[in-house]
């Protein structure tokens, strides 16, 4: 369910996307400020930068004019609808000197919007807005609803203090505002894709991992259950096995120095069944039987009944029924190499004695006829039947031979 409501954010996010991702593309404002004396005309200056930022729902249009700021040092906010601009020229003039641009301080318990409805109020051309005091070079991305076709832009408060100190001192400051470049679009794109596709990535090896927990504790469970089912089949044909018996009235089990049933810790009473185990162990026969079936052990002494009976289990897929048939074929086949290993030794020991006649034998014959018996003695080990020279009984006999032969 958290998955799913996961995804249902995120599809919800994404369907919003483009709307999001249009507002977060930012553009920045070219600004020329150029100031003069306007009694002398000795002090002037100009500065050009990409210093400002477009608001958010301002037109990108360029603009240019003289900037003004509202009456009174209470009233730089232009936050009261009763903010007056009186410094700006007269409304239907001619020439370039006729467009102005309202100098507005950031805060005063408004919104840019009012501000900014305010100056287009009296005929301003833009709004231009400095950040707050103390944040220096800082600007950021104004939304501005309901403003119309005003150009609004927000300049640090650095660059604001010191366009209002030079009207304040009674400049002329002059600003035009040209469109600079758009920022933030391009990295908002591969940033939300990138999310967006880590957290499929997650959320799909997540989910994996939960299905392969699941199959595998299945499959575990699956198996130790059958692994019960088979071991309660198996303990009741060996509770069928063992022996009961009904005890009687004078039965040592019944007297006053007899045991009691070491499950229900009861006295044994005339009359009563009880099931004798392989131990020699004995319980009633209602007691022990259901602690056999989930035990099969004595409660006593531990000793496994289907163990002593011989009953096999076959839970492994016949583990336990391969090892006993590979140990009765090892069985065998050490039998067989013992077999061999007699029958090699008797005729290693026949042959050796053959051997030691023959040498008897050749010492009486003629000498002239010394070569051939030394050409039969030596080529007599080749009728041998040579063993495999891995086995080290073998060789140790052939080494016997050749003793007695030399």
């Amino acid at each position: 369910m958290a998955a799913g409501a996961a995804l249902l954010a995120l599809g919800a996010l994404l369907g919003a996307a483009p709307g999001s991702w249009a507002a977060a593309a930012v553009w920045t404002a070219w600004l020329n400020v150029s100031w003069e004396d306007g009694s002398s005309g000795n002090r002037s200056g100009w500065e050009a930068g990409e210093g400002g930022l477009y608001g958010q729902d301002s037109p990108l249009q360029a603009v240019t004019g003289l900037l003004v700021l509202p009456d009174g040092q209470d009233g730089f906010n232009a936050c009261s609808a009763l903010t007056n601009f009186s410094g700006a020229p007269p409304a239907g003039g001619s020439g370039s000197g006729s467009g102005w641009l309202a100098l507005i301080q950031r805060g005063g318990g408004c919104s840019f919007a009012d501000k900014i409805r305010v100056a287009a109020d009296h005929g301003a051309d833009a709004a231009v807005i400095y950040n707050y005091r103390g944040t220096g070079n800082d600007v950021l991305p104004m939304s501005h609803v309901g403003t119309g076709d005003t150009v609004a832009i927000m300049i640090s408060n650095m660059k604001g203090m010191e366009i209002l100190r030079r009207i304040q001192s009674g400049m002329k400051v002059t600003m035009v505002i040209e469109v600079g470049k758009k920022h933030g679009s391009l990295m908002n794109h591969y940033s939300i894709f990138f999310v967006s596709v880590s957290f499929f990535i997650v959320t799909a090896a997540t989910v994996g991992y939960f299905i392969f927990y699941s199959a595998r504790r299945f499959r575990i469970t699956r198996a130790q259950s059958r692994k019960q089912r088979q071991l309660k089949a198996e303990a009741k044909k060996a509770i069928g096995q063992l022996q009961l018996r009904t005890l009687k009235q004078g039965d040592k089990e019944t007297g006053p120095d007899g045991d009691s049933c070491a499950v229900c810790i009861e006295p044994y009473k005339p009359n009563e069944v009880v099931r004798i185990l392989t131990c020699n162990h004995l319980f009633h026969k209602n007691c022990i039987d259901p602690w056999l079936l989930e035990h099969r052990t004595c409660p006593m002494c531990k000793c496994d009944i289907l163990k002593v009976l011989g009953v096999e289990v076959d839970v492994e897929d016949g583990t336990e029924s391969v090892q006993a048939t590979v140990s009765s074929r090892t069985s065998n086949v050490t039998s067989i190499n013992e077999e061999d290993s007699r029958s090699e030794t008797a005729s290693s020991g026949y042959a050796s004695v053959q051997g030691a006649d023959e040498s008897v034998l050749e010492e009486h014959a003629p000498s002239e006829n010394d070569n051939t018996h030394l050409v039969n003695n030596v080529s007599q080990p080749s009728a041998v039947n040579v063993p495999p020279l891995d086995n080290p009984t073998f060789e140790a006999d052939e080494t016997q031979v050749h003793e007695v032969k030399s």
